[in-house]
């Protein structure tokens, strides 16, 4: 009865520990499955921190491109200003030659001109002179006294009064009432009433229109006064002379200025 006693407490004994043994391997694959859990935990948190860190990276690089972009686009901007002010420079430096090059074309040209005009003007001197040479010869050839015939209408003082003013053209003479008209009751101006006025006639038709005073003081054996007035051109001499001797054929004349 001892020995089944003591092999029931031996048996008891065994139960306990194969127990206890087993809560303790329970309890190691408990601790390590708390282990590995901990270290699951920590991966993933790992992992979670490297995906944050990507995903950081990842915006740090799309705004680096961002930034790369804004850097490339200012670089060809401040290519193309420094193109444009390279062109610019260059258009102004044309523009600056091409303005040298007028201003020395137009002074080239003004010297040459105001040479022109001073040799212009010393020949209009001379033929100036030469004209009025030439006038006084013809009014020492054709004057009063040389004709021999007084004047038709005198002033009271025994000066002459004139009939009309005549300007002599290259092509012709204009005639003129002088202003206001001497001795308007004389019937000679009935007789000129064809003979017009301000219009440039031929030398011819002016003789014929004014016919009626030439007949009057051929008649009366005097000469009627015109004064003349010369608009021929600086080198026409020859006309000229040609419009004054005929003119002085049937009157007698004083030059005047226009």
């Amino acid at each position: 009865m001892r020995r089944g006693l003591a092999n029931a407490q031996a048996y008891r004994s065994g139960m306990v520990l194969g127990l206890t043994l087993a809560e303790i391997m329970v309890l190691l694959v408990f601790m390590m499955l708390l282990a590995a859990a901990a270290l699951l935990l920590q991966q993933d948190s790992a992992v979670g921190a490297l995906d944050d860190r990507a995903r950081g990276l990842a915006a740090a690089r799309a705004e680096i491109q961002v930034v790369q972009a804004r850097v490339t686009g200012l670089e060809t901007a401040l290519d193309q200003s420094r193109r444009i002010a390279e062109q610019a420079d260059q258009a102004r430096a044309q523009s600056e030659g091409a303005a040298r090059r007028q201003y020395s074309q137009a002074t080239a040209t003004l010297a040459r001109l105001t040479e022109d005009l001073a040799a212009a003007r010393g020949e209009a001197q001379t033929l100036g002179g030469q004209n009025a040479q030439m006038r006084g010869e013809i009014q020492r050839i054709h004057g009063n006294a040389g004709s021999g015939l007084p004047y038709c209408w005198t002033a009271s003082d025994g000066k002459p009064v004139t009939l009309l003013r005549i300007t002599l053209r290259d092509t012709g003479v204009i005639a003129q009432d002088p202003a206001p008209r001497p001795r308007a009751e004389d019937t000679l101006w009935t007789k000129l009433v064809v003979l017009p006025r301000d219009q440039l006639l031929p030398m011819e038709i002016f003789l014929t229109q004014a016919g009626a005073a030439i007949e009057k003081s051929n008649s009366d054996r005097c000469r009627h006064a015109l004064e003349v007035i010369d608009g021929t051109g600086p080198s026409n001499k020859r006309g000229y002379k040609g419009l004054m001797n005929q003119l002085w054929g049937n009157f007698l004349l004083r030059e005047v200025g226009g």
